[in-house]
């Protein structure tokens, strides 16, 4: 395996080498008094570092290079951009070289002074064919440390899915109820119909809807009509035929477009999850709480927050029904505690969380941690993976974290970036 230069960056950042005794090539002695900030744009690797050389102290760039030849590799002694660099750091020291200007940068070798367990761990991590790279240790990191990691990684995750939530903000034109609308509708569709609940709200402003919100056949009509499930149907129903006549007026009324049908994904779906249940309870919600990003910045207990999703007044019709004209047995048509949890979860704490940054008020920012932790960890197939390893979440926020470390961390193989890397690779156990 060639060695990148990413682990040595790693090494000079954390200081994982010997510190004791250090000298440069040319024989003077070297103190590393602050590595310098690490630069992930052109030019040096390490800015504004503070070392000790001889009797100098020098302020300045570092770079870092795996053979020393790879500076006129890289055609550093044509730019002058790097006749600032203090230090030359490399793995190997394979050939003297030069800046732009003439001179000569000191040099340190960090091959002799890297700890013989370091370089092992790091390829076996990045070359296992394990789930993750450190699945046969990340066990062995201390509870309070991946605590504090899985911290970092919630608010991360946060800002990860914030940055949607700002864009949908400026095509509402800095609505935040139409944003909310658009982004709960997303949540009814859980992965396998969020694009399609997406649509179906930019083809039914939230605005038509509210002119109707005291008549719940008009809502219904509204939503069915535009998603597309009562076009070209001679229903036998008396139900969705009262919708299909109701529709095609207020179709005429707003001047609306229905979406495609074909939009919505029925196979390997439960019937408790059809699109035809979620967007009748998705009216219903409407129905409800008509002002629901109001209702969300109003309700500040986690109970509260449930009881929005909780007994909303869906049309009996769907107890005998999963879809139109196709009579079932018997069931519920309301939430169940997990849905309504991951409603909570990939919806409202988001969006308290974007709003809370978007104006500057933390407390917003707090209560959508504070519901994450209040809430129960979700259950997964990647979930369970991380429990079998013995790292078991207690609460959503601990999920939610896990879940970003191995999107953003344990899948891209960036164990460098990553605190649980960080302690196993240092750690000679």
């Amino acid at each position: 395996m060639t060695l990148p230069e990413d682990i040595l960056h790693f090494i000079w950042k954390y200081r994982l080498y010997h510190t004791h005794d250090l000298q440069t090539i040319s024989g003077k002695t070297l103190s590393v008094l602050y590595a310098g900030v690490h630069n992930d744009n052109a030019g040096a690797d390490f800015l504004d570092a503070r070392i000790h050389i001889g009797n100098t102290e020098w302020v300045g760039n570092v770079e870092i290079h795996v053979q020393s030849s790879d500076w006129n590799a890289h055609r550093h002694h044509h730019d002058k951009a790097y006749n600032n660099v203090i230090l030359h750091v490399v793995y190997e020291y394979d050939k003297a070289i030069s800046r732009e200007d003439g001179t000569l940068p000191e040099t340190l070798e960090l091959k002799p002074l890297i700890p013989v367990h370091i370089l092992p761990k790091y390829r076996e991590m990045m070359s296992g064919m394990y789930w993750i790279p450190c699945e046969k240790l990340i066990h062995t990191v201390p509870s309070f440390q991946l605590s504090q990691w899985l911290s970092r990684l919630l608010v991360e995750r946060f800002e990860h899915r914030v940055s949607a939530v700002y864009e949908l903000l400026a095509q509402q034109r800095g609505s935040w109820e139409d944003t909310c609308y658009i982004w709960m509708a997303r949540s009814f569709g859980f992965k396998v119909n969020a694009q399609a609940f997406e649509l179906l709200t930019r083809v039914l402003p939230q605005s038509i809807v509210a002119k109707h919100k005291h008549r719940a056949l008009a809502v219904e009509a509204l939503f069915f009509g535009q998603a597309g499930m009562l076009e070209d149907r001679v229903f036998k129903d008396d139900y969705p035929q009262k919708l299909q006549q109701e529709y095609n007026y207020l179709r005429t009324l707003h001047s609306l477009s229905p979406m495609d049908a074909s939009a919505w994904k029925f196979m390997r779906t439960r019937p408790s999850n059809f699109p035809s249940i979620r967007i009748a309870q998705f009216a219903a919600l409407c129905l409800k709480s008509s002002h629901l990003f109001s209702a969300i910045l109003d309700t500040k207990e986690i109970g509260g927050l449930q009881s929005l999703y909780e007994e909303l007044p869906v049309n009996p019709y769907w107890k005998e029904h999963y879809q139109f004209d196709t009579p079932s047995s018997l069931h519920g048509c309301q939430f169940g505690s997990r849905s309504i949890d991951t409603i909570l979860i990939n919806s409202v704490a988001v969006i308290l969380f974007a709003y809370g940054k978007y104006i500057g008020k933390e407390m917003y920012i707090y209560r959508a941690i504070a519901l994450l932790e209040s809430l129960k960890a979700e259950d997964n197939a990647v979930l369970r993976r991380f429990l079998a390893l013995g790292i078991q979440a207690r609460q959503a926020a601990e999920s939610q974290a896990l879940l970003q470390m191995k999107a953003f961390y344990c899948d891209k193989k960036k164990c460098l970036n990553c605190s649980v890397g960080l302690q196993l690779i240092k750690h000679n156990e």
